[in-house]
Parts: structure tokens; sequence; C-alpha cells
């Protein structure tokens, strides 16, 4: 990690993501083609692994639904996102409906040693989650 010294060996990751697994498919086949056309031009070699591998998980519309209702009802304000990331979620939707709640970070910073959330976002979040689980019940209409 010293800008003098010329390493033997370089490590990296390239993280691609969709919702769509022919886009998936395209971005790791473009890397496996064009990677070594960089490399050979650059007089280095290359390897590509796969590794940490997810396909797509599309949620439960009725659960993602709910989680949309309460937010509005409750009034705050929210998007739809694509993770992409190993989630619990996405391992139980695998095998029952399923859906997340996501809060936003602080300076949009997630999935690091760094991430900080305020309090108002968690307690939004968990009352997000209490409403839906609560329509999902069916306690309330």
């Amino acid at each position: 990690n010293s800008r003098n010294v010329l390493p033997g060996t370089v490590v990296f990751t390239v993280d691609i993501r969709s919702p769509d697994q022919a886009k998936l498919d395209g971005m790791r086949a473009r890397i496996e083609k064009e990677a070594p056309k960089i490399c050979e031009a650059l007089g280095v070699k290359c390897s590509v692994e796969a590794v940490g591998h997810f396909d797509p998980i599309t949620f439960d519309p009725t659960l993602v639904g709910r989680v949309r209702t309460a937010a509005e009802k409750l009034g705050y304000s929210h998007m739809n996102i694509i993770s992409g990331a190993g989630h619990d979620a996405c391992w139980a939707a695998k095998v029952a409906p399923a859906t997340m709640v996501m809060c936003p970070c602080v300076g949009g910073l997630s999935h690091n040693e760094a991430e900080e959330i305020s309090k108002e976002w968690a307690a939004a979040g968990a009352d997000v989650l209490f409403h839906a689980v609560v329509e999902t019940a069916g306690i309330v209409e």
C-alpha cells in the first residue's frame, strides 16, 4: 500500500447488480471478454472468478405494497430500491413471502463499519414495519 512500490499481485472486486438476470449475465460476459484484452494491452495477466453470486430476488408484491402503504399513511417519504445484497430476507423469500424495510444512512454510507443511522430514521423504519405487520396479520383493516 505504498505509492512507490509495484505490487506483484492486485486483487479487486467488481460488484454488478441488477434485478434482471439477462443484464447480469450480459455484464458478466462482457467483463470476462474485455478484462483479458485490457490486461494484454497493459502487459499483465488476469483471471476472473465469480464470488458471492446471488440471482435476483423479487419480493412479494402484496408485502411490498403494505410497506409502501404504511409509509404513505405515516407521511414518510419512500422509494423502491434494488439491494442485491445477500440479506436474510432474500433467502427467506425462497420459501415464504418476504420484503424489506430499508432506512436511510447518514451520508448514504451503507454496509460499512462507519454506517450510521439517526434515531428518527430508525423509529420511522420500525413504525413502518409495525404497521405493515399489523395489516398483514389482519389485526386492523
